[in-house]
């Protein structure tokens, strides 16, 4: 059984989408304004008299020389989610600040989801997890977690993130690892899990330089991921940024490799940001299976 095409926006006071448009976002992250590109804001901007207040701008029209340009004194802001905290930086080379605002309604589903746990601790594991907001709010949640991610430095400014958060003694499991690598571990160790998050991007590297492409590799994650969930899972959650991915897509994928486990029901759609006044934004497609 399947709920299909569900958008969920994101609804944080720490961030804002102010306008959209010519290919281009203006965005308030805690008291900073910034403009970035966005190649899906194929329309006009509905507020023009805004984007004159942008405190900096990440131009990568030229991609060798990509860079940040501020209006004034830069300052990354530490942006609060309940007593979460992440921090965000301005680096040369990527227009990312550190967090991924459209992914709050995965924030509020994960945490939502530990009422549903038959132990005090489940266990989840965070793929591709990047500078750790999903691992923080699960177990902020009351998850045991193993974050994995290819880049050190991502790990520790996740760690970072933990430490300013007070959580310093919440158990995480912190791994600089190839995800896919890690999961075969896994299956061949027994290991298992009752939640998993997957974030995987289209194309990147592990830690020795292990190829991951999407289209190829995702199958196979995916059928080994499915050996090591609990006999009694929580959730599968799935999310792609590919510009061809659809929600049917991923529900598909998540009811080839999930879906004879009792209980599967699985959700699709796709996370947007709304802007007062302005279109929304699409920005990511994702899928959850279920089992209840």
């Amino acid at each position: 059984m399947s709920d299909l095409n569900i958008i969920e926006f994101a609804d944080w006071s720490e961030y804002e989408l102010l306008d959209t448009g010519n290919k281009l976002k203006l965005e308030r992250f805690g008291d900073c304004v910034t403009i970035r590109s966005e190649p899906k804001a194929w329309w006009k901007p509905k507020r023009p008299e805004l984007w004159g207040k942008a405190d900096c701008r990440y131009f990568d029209d030229d991609k060798k020389n990509s860079a940040w340009k501020f209006y004034g004194k830069p300052h990354a802001p530490v942006m609060s989610y309940g007593n979460i905290k992440f921090h965000t930086k301005f680096m040369n080379g990527s227009k990312h600040l550190g967090v991924f605002p459209e992914q709050e309604p995965h924030w509020r589903y994960i945490a939502r989801s530990k009422s549903y746990a038959t132990l005090a601790k489940p266990k989840l594991l965070n793929l591709f997890a990047y500078t750790g907001a999903a691992t923080l709010v699960a177990a902020n949640a009351g998850f045991a977690v193993t974050h994995v991610d290819a880049s050190k430095p991502s790990v520790d400014w996740a760690r970072q993130n933990q430490h300013s958060s007070a959580l310093d003694g919440a158990p995480i499991r912190w791994l600089v690892d190839d995800a896919l690598k890690f999961v075969q571990r896994q299956v061949r160790r027994g290991e298992r899990y009752d939640a998993i998050i997957m974030d995987p991007p289209a194309f990147g590297r592990g830690p020795k330089n292990e190829l991951w492409k999407l289209e190829k590799m995702l199958p196979e994650l995916l059928q080994s991921c499915s050996q090591i969930l609990a006999e009694r899972p929580i959730f599968v959650l799935l999310t792609l940024y590919n510009i061809e991915a659809s929600p049917i897509m991923a529900a598909n994928i998540l009811e080839e490799y999930f879906g004879k486990i009792p209980g599967f029901r699985v959700q699709a759609g796709e996370l947007a940001l709304s802007a007062k006044n302005g279109y929304p934004l699409p920005l990511s497609i994702w899928g959850r299976a279920e089992f209840r």
